[in-house]
């Protein structure tokens, strides 16, 4: 079965829109300050708007006060929140407002075990695991996944199309990529995101 695919990290509507036309599920943006990626919520609403509501719309959070997450989200028309480092008081107070939460747990490039997703994920409460915080190019050993990813969790850092089979193998719920499928930080290349859909097709 083929995953969920979020591609992440959108400066452009031109690239959303792209991304959508070959098979993206979800679309994210990034808040954060201090990503080179980052977006305002008015900007971020002119990204979301290209997938028309067929696709599952994420604006990122590091490190941005509960408030301002709320109402950033909610200036951008996101349908989804990203969260890193969020507290469970956090988390249950986006999900409140209508958002579906994607909760990070990071996990070191030398790990040896995957974090403990804990409360477990589900459909209406995705969670991410990702290596240095989104868009860092960096992974984790795959093999930790086991034979099958965990339900309801996508899979970030150090994405691209030429290594992409290898996570495949493991049945992600959902993949994520940022810098994978980029020509420079925050602008999408045409050609590595083809690449990424053939060998996910």
């Amino acid at each position: 079965m083929r995953p969920f695919i979020k591609i992440c990290g959108l400066t452009r509507p031109d690239d959303a829109r792209l991304a959508v036309r070959m098979g993206a599920t979800h679309i994210g943006a990034v808040r954060t300050d201090a990503s080179p990626r980052a977006v305002t919520p008015e900007r971020a609403r002119e990204i979301f708007a290209v997938g028309e509501g067929n696709v599952e719309t994420v604006f990122v959070f590091k490190n941005v006060a509960l408030a301002s997450v709320i109402r950033d989200a909610k200036l951008s028309g996101a349908r989804g929140v990203q969260l890193y480092d969020a507290s469970d008081s956090d988390v249950t107070a986006v999900a409140s407002e209508g958002f579906r939460v994607y909760r990070v747990y990071g996990v070191d490039e030398d790990a040896r075990v995957l974090p403990k997703l804990v409360p477990p994920p589900t459909e209406a409460r995705p969670a991410l695991v990702d290596v240095g915080g989104g868009g860092s190019g960096r992974r984790f050993d795959w093999s930790l996944l086991g034979e099958r990813a965990p339900h309801a969790t996508f899979i970030a850092g150090g994405i691209r199309p030429d290594n992409v089979g290898a996570l495949l193998r493991r049945r992600p719920y959902g993949i994520d990529l940022a810098s994978g499928v980029e020509s420079s930080p925050g602008v999408k290349d045409p050609d590595k995101l083809h690449a990424l859909f053939e060998e996910v097709s």
